[in-house]
């Protein structure tokens, strides 16, 4: 079980499109239908409203907010 990284819904892992960072990393995130790419995988859900989404979506962690502790 996986979950879609724009709806955040868990589908089982053969139902998502497996995404992750392209070996010169300028590409940004391509398609890895056969899951051999290094790294951490981007899944998506073939709702086409996410697919959309999916298009603006950097896959970046954000910078976090704040003080220093």
């Amino acid at each position: 079980v996986r979950m879609c990284v724009i709806c955040r819904e868990r589908f089982p892992k053969s139902e998502l499109a497996r995404h992750a960072w392209a070996a010169d990393g300028d590409a940004g995130l391509v398609p890895d239908s056969r899951a051999v790419l290094p790294g951490r995988g981007h899944y998506l859900c073939a709702n086409p409203a996410c697919a959309e989404k999916f298009l603006k979506y950097s896959g970046r962690p954000r910078r976090r907010r704040g003080g220093s502790r």
